[in-house]
């Protein structure tokens, strides 16, 4: 009976610590910081008005500045992140997007609201964060006026690194912005919803980010993604993709961090009524099964 108990006990430990691996993904974060509001970036081409406008949509009184971080994001650091992906007269010549970013609970991902921000949605910004490596963050970007917000990226990574006291870098930097573009370029250019192509993008950085998928064709991994999101993709759209991906597999992306970030868009999609049981196991699902595994424990015992 000793030797059964202790199988019995042997077994539950590695399956907890599987289903653990499931459910909590990623370690804890550091912060070097000690502003207790947060970090602001600054388009740096605000006038006054425009400046208390946005700190305004912030919720940030000027006055109490003094709590916050605070750096700015030039015109000319626009166009060195933007230039390969966006027309020069797209970016403009003057640097107006903001960002705020505050620390959140470990665990909560990134969550980001905007305002007055008419193309980039919430869950592009989302992805590309985490491509760059943030994690458990409140995100914020705001116009004066209706922006596009393509330049606002390099802001919240500006901030972030100010937050963390670690420079990103900048093949980083440069795969974000060309995952935030190319993101919004198939949702204009598709006819699926946004929040298909943003879990299909987080799904593929995943399928990259895994050591277990190094040796599968980059092709085949795509097209299964299309199919499971319920995506058509022209050559164009495919061989852009693809470009990115080829990208993003030379760069040491945190898979914890994607994970976490690819749940928040699948949850999305359940939320829209998007059958998500053949992308992956729900997390909802997992502690589900752990539940399972204890009860079934105790019944050996009963």
């Amino acid at each position: 009976m000793r030797k059964k108990i202790k199988q019995y006990v042997s077994m539950l430990m590695v399956m907890l610590m599987a289903i653990s691996a499931i459910v909590f993904c990623g370690a804890e974060k550091a912060y070097a910081g000690s502003f207790s509001g947060g970090y602001i970036s600054l388009g740096a081409d605000l006038t006054s008005d425009e400046k208390a406008k946005v700190l305004a949509l912030f919720g940030v009184d000027e006055k109490d500045l003094d709590s916050y971080k605070v750096v700015y994001v030039t015109n000319q650091e626009e166009h060195q992140y933007l230039d390969s992906y966006i027309s020069s007269s797209q970016i403009g010549n003057q640097a107006w997007s903001s960002v705020l970013i505050t620390e959140g609970k470990k665990g909560s991902g990134i969550n980001v609201t905007t305002k007055n921000v008419i193309y980039c949605t919430t869950g592009m910004y989302a992805n590309a964060l985490a491509t760059a490596g943030v994690e458990d963050v409140n995100v914020v970007v705001a116009g004066p006026f209706n922006v596009s917000g393509t330049a606002a990226l390099v802001g919240a990574l500006k901030a972030y690194s100010e937050m963390t006291g670690e420079t990103v870098d900048e093949d980083v930097v440069d795969a974000a912005v060309d995952e935030m573009v190319t993101t919004g370029s198939l949702e204009d250019g598709t006819d699926a919803d946004n929040e298909k192509v943003e879990g299909m993008v987080a799904y593929l950085k995943e399928q990259i980010a895994n050591s277990d998928n190094k040796d599968k064709d980059l092709d085949q991994i795509i097209n299964d993604a299309a199919n499971k999101f319920e995506i058509t993709l022209n050559e164009d759209q495919f061989n852009q993709l693809k470009s990115l991906l080829e990208k993003l597999g030379g760069l040491h992306l945190d898979l914890g961090s994607l994970k976490s970030q690819a749940q928040a868009a699948y949850d999305t999609l359940k939320d829209m009524g998007f059958d998500i049981s053949k992308i992956h196991i729900d997390t909802e699902e997992a502690r589900g099964l752990l539940q399972q595994i204890i009860e079934t424990i105790k019944g050996w015992f009963n």
